[in-house]
């Protein structure tokens, strides 16, 4: 299992490499080409796709840890009637989505846009609308990847699928506009999904649709589990997605594209953290059904959470500024200051992740629904005052300060009524990294300041100096001895094969 999850964990995070550079490399060409507010258009056409994963009623969840458990006793005909069961309660759930997001391009100014951009995202919607059909067939398909621990293959996909939709993007646009990226998008899809079926049946041979497996007590058993899930899901996507279009409505296109440079840098960072941290997820899901004591591996997980986050999200405030302008323009500079607060309320979400999918592994996620209402009754108000009062400052000061009370508080505190773990040394480390980040990022953007550093030379240069001294720094203050040897070994173990 070791094996798996850093063979794993490698792929995922040369996924993320590949998603972050195609990103680097063709928002200044996305943006050179079509203007800033036509890439705040197409930022909102993805934020409206993602409103629809909320009509997955928590089901991917409960099929990957149905699936997971059926391996793990080895029972295939259990994978085949989860697995065929899911396959038509998607296409049904797929089928949903698509006949609402057509009603809802009957009604277009709800999305905050008028003229042309109006129109043009109608058309977009109605096209993409297959899209969304396709990622509800998937789910199944996923669980079977997460269930053999084998992250690997669906990272490589997934990488393949953002380079071919890159060089797509960047032949198209050019000529199509917008209609470029949209093509290039569909493209790749169809590309990597054929893909993605082909290998889940190399990986387990013996896994077959029969529509005889598909049965109602199944679907019964999946609800019961993800009934729960359902609402906590609907505000998720309400509070997550919602953004964009709060941002149309109270301020124009342009000023979405400034905020949506500091949330996909922060977002991207911690897809980098989650190539490693999410491998525990299924290792959680296993250890349950074997009724094992998880404080050791919730501890170590959320500590090698808080190690990675600082080194990257240091980095990021640190050199932030000048990468800002250099890469898109001093157009964009403001969405440096978004980054802090970005970044504080990403450290607090991914804080209580490990105690997020523990909880979510034994079933006891009942009351993150709850959790989650208050986030958004209290974060959404809040970010759109602020807002009003300080522009895009100011919403993202109200996401951190929800962040902090939310996530680091009440969701611990949640957690510690079903499991009664020892958690002093990760809020130490929490602070820890909380200083770490923000003082030492300061510090890095000031000297570079002074220094004049704004040539892409000088920047990879001062990068590269510094990268040693921030891994070391956080070494020393965030790892104890018995993780350090622990994760020393592991990557020695790596070099060796």
């Amino acid at each position: 299992m070791k094996k798996l999850l850093i063979k794993s964990s490698i792929f995922r995070f040369l996924e993320s490499i590949i998603s972050v550079a195609t990103v680097l490399l063709l928002t200044p060409y996305f943006i050179a080409v079509l203007g800033s507010s036509n890439y705040g258009l197409w930022i909102l056409i993805l934020s409206i796709m993602g409103w629809f994963n909320v009509i997955d009623l928590g089901f991917p969840q409960a099929i990957q840890r149905q699936i997971i458990q059926a391996l793990e006793l080895k029972d295939n005909n259990r994978v085949n009637t989860v697995f065929s069961t899911g396959l038509v309660l998607f296409g049904v759930l797929g089928l949903i989505s698509v006949i609402i997001l057509v009603g809802l391009t009957q009604v277009p100014a709800i999305f905050g846009v008028t003229g042309i951009d109006q129109i043009t995202l109608v058309h977009i919607l109605l096209i993409l609308s297959v899209k969304v059909l396709w990622g509800f067939l998937m789910n199944p398909f996923h669980g079977i990847f997460s269930g053999l621990l084998r992250f690997d293959i669906d990272a490589n996909l997934s990488s393949l699928n953002e380079i071919t939709k890159s060089i797509l993007v960047f032949l198209l646009i050019s000529e199509m506009n917008i209609w470029g990226a949209v093509v290039a998008t569909l493209a790749a899809d169809v590309v990597t999904n054929i893909l993605k079926i082909i290998y889940a049946k190399r990986l387990f041979p013996s896994l077959q649709f029969k529509f005889s497996l598909v049965n109602m007590e199944e679907i019964k058993e999946l609800f019961s589990y993800s009934k729960h899930l359902v609402a906590n899901g609907v505000i998720q996507t309400i509070g997550s997605k919602s953004g964009p279009l709060i941002i149309t409505q109270l301020f124009d296109l342009q000023s979405l594209a400034i905020q949506r440079i500091a949330v996909n840098l922060v977002t991207h960072m911690q897809g980098f953290v989650s190539t490693i941290t999410s491998v525990f997820s299924p290792v959680f899901n296993k250890m349950v059904a074997r009724k094992q004591n998880m404080e050791r591996i919730f501890i170590q997980s959320t500590t090698i959470y808080l190690f990675i986050s600082t080194v990257l999200n240091l980095c990021l405030l640190m050199f932030g500024k000048t990468f800002i302008v250099l890469w898109v323009g001093v157009e964009f500079e403001y969405s440096a200051y978004i980054l802090y607060f970005v970044v504080f309320s990403s450290i607090c979400s991914g804080f209580s992740s490990s105690a997020n999918n523990i909880l979510l592994a034994q079933a006891n996620h009942k009351l993150l629904s709850l959790l989650s209402l208050g986030i958004l009754i209290v974060g959404m108000p809040t970010s759109i005052y602020l807002g009003l009062q300080f522009g895009l400052i100011g919403m993202s000061i109200g996401g951190a300060v929800t962040g902090l009370i939310f996530n680091v508080f009440i969701k611990m505190r949640l957690f510690k009524q079903y499991n009664n773990y020892k958690t002093a040394g990760i809020y130490k480390n929490l602070c820890l990294s909380l200083f770490i980040t923000f003082s030492f990022g300061y510090l890095g953007n000031y000297v570079l300041a002074l220094l004049n550093v704004d040539t892409w030379v000088e920047l990879v240069l001062a990068g590269i100096i510094t990268l040693p001294f921030v891994i070391l720094i956080c070494w020393v203050l965030l790892l104890n001895k018995e993780l350090q040897r622990l994760l020393f070994n592991a990557f020695k173990s790596i070099f060796k094969r």
